[in-house]
């Protein structure tokens, strides 16, 4: 609809439209120009609008075609060529690959490419228009970028009734709770949950980077009212474990902390929480949060732990176990979904939802410091001592 038909609508009501098309791949956007003009040179259109449009003979290949009418369709992919050309309309259809959104790389090679590249090939900036269509894929997908800094029309429609349906107003258009009831039938999407897996379908069907409520993570933990939470001296093994980072730069990783301990078998996290800020600032922020403090053993081989203990924090280097990231994740789910990870009711919210932070994003969340301070202290009081220093 939008990618092949509507640029064959657009000429019909204004043949002097000039167009910029793209998507991740060349063969896919020339593939949806090559549709198009096939409509626009077909009999039934020419019988629908007998004043037929006319294309250039100088100017009609595959991936740049032109009218008679001034009239311009030009064709281009993710980093590819664009410079020197310019749209009233920009379309871009799946910026990025599915197989490819896991890459921190390919994430922000499309996300330039949509927000640098093709923002500077407007005709005139204050009307020509941009519209994107694309599954989400992660939170920091293009997507993803657009919605946390624009002001934009978002339409957004997801295989499964649910409360992400915008306008709010299309919920009534959705026949047994279905989009499509021909082409996402109960049936396809019962399949289609198989072949994708959990955040495949919910971010390919369902429009959002993380199942709802949670993929690796879900809501396991015990909340417990402030009121009534234990007091640090009933714990046993009460401290800080750390994710560090070095920068104050917004899009960098933060230096998040998890506060927590132990009473019998429960583990209780009492504060948590991350910020951006360079070193001297996050020596006096470290300061701040209860000691001891248990930081990751870096792979370049410096003693982290060290420079801390020099700057007057008792610090503890510790060797985190599991493999990667998403493996030590899962390696501390057990304790959590068996109830025995309880949590301030005040920091739940967090936890869970942060829009940058959240557990129930992770792996697909754009940061996953927090989830790194949340799993290894949850790995630190449920491992033997001797696992970690």
């Amino acid at each position: 609809m939008i990618t092949q038909l509507y640029p064959a609508w657009l000429w019909v009501r204004n043949r002097s439209v000039r167009i910029i098309s793209s998507s991740y791949a060349g063969d896919l956007a020339t593939a949806h120009a090559v549709k198009s003009r096939d409509c626009l040179k077909s009999d039934k259109f020419k019988k629908c609008f007998p004043d037929h449009i006319e294309f250039k003979d100088d100017t009609d290949g595959k991936t740049h075609y032109k009218n008679t009418e001034k009239g311009e369709r030009f064709v281009t992919s993710v980093g590819g060529r664009v410079t020197g050309m310019h749209g009233d309309f920009i379309i871009i259809d799946d910026p990025i690959n599915p197989e490819e959104a896991a890459s921190e790389a390919e994430l922000k090679k499309a996300s330039r490419f949509v927000g640098r590249t093709l923002s500077t090939r407007k005709t005139n900036k204050k009307r020509s228009v941009t519209i994107m269509v694309m599954q989400r894929l992660h939170e920091s997908d293009p997507a993803g970028e657009w919605l946390a800094k624009k002001k934009l029309r978002h339409i957004c429609l997801p295989g499964e009734l649910s409360s992400n349906v915008k306008p709010v107003e299309l919920k009534e258009k959705y026949i047994d709770g279905l989009m499509d009831i021909n082409r996402l039938d109960h049936t396809a999407l019962s399949k289609l949950k198989i072949d994708l897996g959990s955040y495949g379908y919910a971010g390919q069907i369902q429009q959002t980077p993380a199942p709802e409520g949670g993929g690796i993570w879900q809501k396991w933990f015990i909340p417990i009212n402030d009121a009534v939470f234990p007091e640090p001296e009933q714990m046993r093994d009460y401290g800080t474990d750390w994710d560090t980072a070095y920068t104050d730069k917004q899009k960098n990783d933060a230096s998040a902390y998890c506060t927590s301990g132990k009473i019998g078998p429960r583990i209780f996290i009492d504060k948590l929480g991350f910020g951006r800020m360079e070193f001297p600032a996050l020596i006096r922020y470290m300061k701040l949060r209860p000691a001891p403090h248990y930081v990751e053993a870096k792979a370049s081989g410096k003693s982290v732990a060290q420079v801390f203990n020099d700057n007057g924090i008792p610090a503890i280097e510790v060797q985190v176990v599991g493999g990667d990231k998403v493996a030590r994740t899962k390696m501390a789910t057990p304790p959590v979904e068996a109830g025995l990870v309880c949590i301030r009711r005040s920091l739940l919210d967090t936890l869970y939802n942060d829009s940058e932070q959240g557990l129930l994003f992770f792996p697909n969340g754009k940061h996953d410091d927090l989830n790194d301070a949340v799993v290894q202290a949850i790995q630190r009081h449920s491992q033997p001592q001797k696992e970690w220093w």
